[in-house]
């Protein structure tokens, strides 16, 4: 084993010649060296180097040599390179240093050494000192130096001083050049060689990354030609701990191969990846690795090459996660960043993204970096199908918050559930905790979750907003719907266990909405047709089942009823009492809406036309109050009237004995002497025929006095006092309701708004036997007792079903 150190030594002196205008110079290389003098290809000038008499545009020099340029300044024109040829054995260590000299400094020049090994045999060049840093064909060094590394057949990259590459090894033979521009002054840096194990590829160059946040560019060999054909190059990157790498394709070349394909591997700790060009990169990996990059047989006119970029961060933590979704049916599960600029970086399957997306039925593996719980938003959604109602495996299901991994980073926002009907079909919602209210202005929800019903046919449609515990004891739709899950306070939702709806797939309803409604005593409820405020659904029909008490009575107002323009049918609103024919209540386009008082369970329909103009949608108030006993008050009107009666009778019996005994009483003349009306002593007033007045009472009554009274607050009760004769009270008449005549032509509501038959009961029977839901009802505001009693009663009698829309539970 020897070794050496080799410098170049050039001597020589610049003698200029002003009588000719030659410029003469005297070199003497060391042993080993050759000094190559060239016209560079671009100089316009016909300028010619001369050693004695023989002048050439370029020369080789070996040994101690004038010469002589028949031009003012050759430094502009020609180029030098000193080139030194290395012969290693079985053993060469060493190290190589380049050296300035004056004689050279005005001269583009360039030191190349060209180290050859035994065959089988590999080059390694350390380049710990200075350290490399690839740039690309066209750009070029701050300190102007340019070093080149090649091999025997291709150039590995053009390098700048102060990078991250440490060391190189090439097969058999290799060459390390470096370039200095004209008038600069020459840095020399010392660069080490050796001797080692024969490798089978082109190179490997081994690359120490800095302990601090990086970015760093590579080009394959012979970049931006083509990297010949199988051939092999590796990059071994050596990263510090606690940092994580990720590598980006700027640019490439993807060949057409006659076998195999061209690929990059990559060789981790425990395992080997192979990806494509066109596939995304290693991202935010922790630990060192190898990239290698290999060519296929190319077809003629094709070429690979590449250009990529490697980047290090430090971390201060790294949260792994697996998320098993193998047993879960239709669920996805969206993680994205809060702030787009956020540090926080996400994996999914050791690739990074801006966002992730994991599905069932998948086993995934997330990695977190630098990510707080706040700076993560998480959605959930899951599908809950039903293709054909006779072959659903599950009817009923539940909608709960689904339970995620502790190690899943982020607060969950949103749950999304998407169901879809039988072609036939509907689905039905109900709330495990009762009842559901509807979020409307005036009528907030006090709850910490928001449930929106939306349905998805022609368009997106909000059914409406709800929230537990309200008057709302089940929502039917013929449609498929979403329902989406989200906190009102912006808290996590997966705080929620418990499930927040019951539903069921069950067979079609004639409505497109029905909501069953159990309202309280005392407590107005406000309700909204579906779509509120936008409008409903043109030709669409809702029906609300409103069931209460029999000792109640409710009071219907229309607060809102949005005016719209049909150019056929009409829209129209229908309150019908449930088990009777007759109608409560109908309203058609254009009218004002009235209040309405319902004695007992009814139904509200509501239906749309195809409007021309505007939206139809209506806001309704429901309260309940305690039903007025209607018999009390027929019997206080009817003895008002025989009371009127008697009073007229008394009134006119007194006038008929006053006139009597006027007519038998003796007349007394008077004179009065002093002129005055009244005198002490004298018992009468003197009268004219014309001053008889029936004011002068020989008895007086209080029906008298007040009997004028009596008659307007009977007409208020409409009934008209009889004077000359008397009629006995024979019982209370029907009273029929107040309607307004009918003007023009009306389209009445179809579909389920009528209420079916009344069906035929045996005397003695009583009424109609409570709902199913008016017990509900009954139970919420009288306790059990009286809805067992009622239940007892008509535990014997049929229900009527629901005004035409099959449903059971009216």
């Amino acid at each position: 084993m020897r070794s050496f150190s080799l410098v170049f030594l050039l001597s020589g002196v610049l003698q200029w010649i002003p009588v000719s205008g030659n410029v003469a110079l005297t070199l003497n290389p060391l042993s080993g060296a050759t000094i190559h003098i060239n016209r560079s290809e671009t100089a316009q000038s016909k300028c010619e180097v001369c050693i004695g008499k023989l002048c050439q545009p370029s020369v080789a020099l070996i040994k101690n040599t004038e010469v002589v340029f028949n031009c003012a300044q050759p430094e502009d024109i020609f180029t030098v390179e000193i080139v030194k040829q290395i012969v290693c054995s079985k053993t060469c260590n060493g190290s190589i240093t380049s050296e300035e000299y004056p004689s050279l400094q005005n001269f583009s020049r360039t030191f190349t050494w060209n180290v050859v090994t035994q065959v089988q045999k590999a080059l390694s060049l350390n380049f710990t000192k200075a350290g490399l840093r690839q740039i690309r064909p066209t750009e070029s060094c701050r300190d102007k130096h340019v070093y080149t590394v090649s091999t025997g057949r291709t150039t590995l990259g053009r390098f700048c001083r102060h990078g991250s590459i440490k060391r190189m090894k090439v097969a058999n033979e290799g060459s390390v050049s470096l370039q200095v521009p004209g008038k600069g002054q020459l840095d020399p840096t010392t660069f080490d060689i050796s001797v080692g194990d024969h490798i089978p590829l082109l190179a490997i160059i081994k690359v120490s990354l800095p302990e601090e946040e990086s970015s760093q560019e590579f080009l394959s060999p012979n970049y931006p030609d083509s990297f010949p054909d199988y051939d092999l190059v590796t990059w071994s990157f050596k990263v510090p701990l606690k940092y994580y790498t990720t590598v980006r394709i700027q640019n490439y070349t993807d060949p057409k191969c006659q076998r195999k394909d061209a690929r990059l591997e990559y060789q981790l700790f425990t395992k080997t990846v192979v990806k494509k060009l066109s596939d995304p990169q290693l991202s935010e990996y922790q630990g060192s690795f190898n990239l290698s990059l290999q060519n296929c047989l190319m077809q003629p006119s094709s070429a690979l090459s590449l250009h990529f970029n490697i980047s290090a961060v430090k971390r201060a933590s790294e949260v792994r996660c697996s998320v098993d979704l193998r047993k879960e049916k239709g669920l996805q599960i969206h993680i994205r960043k809060k702030k787009p600029t956020s540090a926080c970086v996400l994996k999914l399957n050791s690739q990074i993204q801006e966002t992730v997306t994991i599905f069932s039925p998948k086993m995934s593996y997330l990695s977190f970096y630098d990510c707080p719980e706040e700076d993560l938003l998480l959605n959930i959604n899951q599908t809950i199908a039903c293709q054909q109602q006779a072959d659903c495996a599950s009817p009923e299901f539940s909608l709960r918050v689904p339970v995620l991994e502790k190690c899943l980073l982020g607060v969950l926002q949103q749950v999304i559930w998407h169901l879809y009907v039988p072609q036939h079909g509907a689905v039905e919602l109900m709330s495990p905790l009762g009842s559901l209210q509807q979020s409307l202005p005036g009528q907030t929800c006090n709850s910490s979750v928001l449930l929106t019903m939306t349905e998805h046919e022609q368009g997106d449609v909000t059914v409406g907003r709800f929230c537990p515990q309200g008057p709302i004891h089940k929502v039917q739709i013929r449609s498929n719907i979403t329902v989406t899950a989200s906190p009102v306070d912006g808290n996590d939702l997966r705080q929620i266990t418990y499930a927040l709806l019951k539903g069921s797939f069950m067979e079609t309803i004639n409505e497109r909405y029905i909501f069953t409604v159990l309202p309280k005593k005392d407590m107005s409820v406000l309700l909204a047709t579906p779509a509120w405020p936008a409008g409903m659904r043109p030709y669409s029909t809702v029906s609300w089942i409103v069931s209460f008490p029999s000792q109640l009575e409710a009071q219907v107002v229309f607060t809102n009823v949005s005016q719209v323009s049909c150019p056929t049918q009409h829209t129209g609103i229908k309150v019908q009492k449930q088990g009777s024919r007759d109608e409560t209540y109908s309203w058609r386009m254009g009218e004002k809406p009235k209040d309405v008082v319902v004695e007992e369970s009814f139904y509200l329909n509501m239906s749309n036309c195809r409007p021309s103009k505007g939206s139809f949608s209506v806001v309704s108030q429901i309260t309940l109050l305690k039903r007025k006993n209607k018999i009390l008050s027929i019997i206080l009107s009817v003895v008002s009237v025989l009371l009127a009666l008697v009073v007229a009778v008394l009134a006119v019996v007194c006038i008929i004995n006053r006139k009597k005994k006027k007519q038998r009483a003796s007349e007394v003349s008077v004179y009065n002497p002093n002129g005055h009306a009244f005198l002490p002593g004298l018992h009468g007033i003197p009268k004219t025929t014309e001053d008889e007045d029936v004011h002068i009472y020989h008895c007086i009554d209080d029906t008298m006095v007040y009997g004028h009274l009596l008659k307007d607050g009977t007409e208020m009760n409409q009934f008209e006092p009889a004077v000359d004769s008397y009629q006995a009270f024979t019982g209370p008449t029907d009273r029929q309701p107040l309607t307004e005549p009918e003007v023009g032509v009306y389209r009445p509501f179809t579909g389920s708004q009528s209420a079916p038959e009344v069906p035929e009961r045996a005397p003695g029977q009583g009424g109609n036997p409570p709902s199913k839901d008016q017990l509900i009802a009954d139970k919420e505001i009288n306790g059990d007792n009286s809805v067992q009693n009622q239940t007892n009663t008509t535990q014997d009698l049929q229900a009527a079903p629901i005004a035409q829309s099959g449903e059971e539970d009216s």
